[in-house]
């Protein structure tokens, strides 16, 4: 790097780290919220909203989009589609913002099948989505692997961001500590796991009847949607893209130069991506606010869909 180069980068750097407050912790325990959610608490996330796609420069990418306010973003996970998000948390959500959901590529409509891509690669895609949808100062949350992805376009290009919020995420590199590697070949999929093993992974102990009762009713499916099996290329090419995350101490080094807003989300009960992430992640970004919620595991908006969804929407309106 030149010398003028080194000079703006340590500007940067050195404005970031004088605009930074201490980072703000605090833990919450929510009220139990009802499982089996009625299908009309969450009818406005459906009426007259099909799937769309945008024909990025990187690929066709499809999307859902409902709801008024501020544009909001969200990036989702390992193996996930956009019906792995729950409806309430997205319903609740859609009151006060422009929600727009999508496919990872390699998923649904979503660019074709390849195993060999990047946390990087899906981060391009996303900002390219962003420019697509000329979307302006939008919060964009991302959600366990979605965090990683979320991470990486605030470090590539953080002016595509306006807040960030990151929800059972990984830090990268060796500021993190990696998904075990039991839970990772239960959500690969791996010969033998049940439906009960996933869920037994993704919810703590007391939520998991819930979960096998109401896991699949409480999904965001919007009419006509196309929800096919995750390919084992896909499935490759996450599962390398998050073991090089992992090992990823380039990333970690370049989070604290990031002048984001940013909500870091944690479970204290998350068997897939343990707390000390989210600490981590609290001390590597210099605007990091950390919300830890008590007894909730890795797919938490399940089981706080509504307080969740407002404690994202007071971070991206205030």
């Amino acid at each position: 790097m030149n010398k003028p180069l080194r000079s703006t980068a340590l500007a940067i750097t050195l404005a970031c780290v004088a605009l930074s407050a201490a980072a703000h912790a605090r833990t919450v325990s929510y009220p139990h919220e009802a499982a089996c959610v009625a299908p009309s608490a969450t009818s406005s996330i459906y009426a007259g909203h099909h799937e769309q796609i945008a024909n990025t420069p990187r690929g066709p990418l499809s999307y859902y989009r409902f709801g008024h306010g501020s544009p909001l973003l969200l990036v989702t996970g390992y193996r996930a589609t956009v019906s792995e998000w729950d409806a309430a948390f997205l319903a609740e959500l859609a009151k006060h913002h422009d929600v727009i959901v999508f496919d990872n590529r390699g998923i649904g409509r979503s660019m074709p099948d390849a195993s060999n891509f990047t946390i990087d690669d899906m981060a391009s895609d996303t900002a390219a989505l962003i420019d697509s949808l000329a979307l302006k100062h939008a919060t964009v949350v991302g959600w366990s692997m979605g965090g990683s992805i979320v991470q990486q376009l605030a470090i590539d290009k953080p002016q595509a961001i306006g807040k960030m919020v990151l929800m059972s995420a990984l830090a990268p590199g060796r500021a993190g500590s990696p998904v075990p590697a039991d839970v990772m070949a239960k959500l690969a999929g791996s010969p033998g796991v049940t439906f009960n093993d996933i869920m037994a992974v993704l919810f703590p102990a007391p939520s998991v009847q819930d979960a096998e009762r109401c896991f699949a009713k409480d999904m965001f499916k919007p009419s006509g949607y196309q929800s096919s099996a995750i390919s084992n290329a896909v499935t490759d090419g996450q599962s390398a893209s998050l073991k090089e995350w992992e090992t990823d101490d380039a990333a970690a080094d370049a989070l604290r130069s990031v002048c984001i807003d940013t909500l870091v989300l944690s479970g204290t009960d998350d068997a897939v991506v343990a707390k000390e992430n989210a600490l981590a992640l609290t001390h590597l970004l210099p605007h990091a606010h950390l919300l830890l919620v008590e007894h909730a595991g890795h797919a938490m908006m399940y089981q706080y869909p509504v307080a969740l969804a407002r404690a994202i929407d007071s971070f991206a309106r205030h």
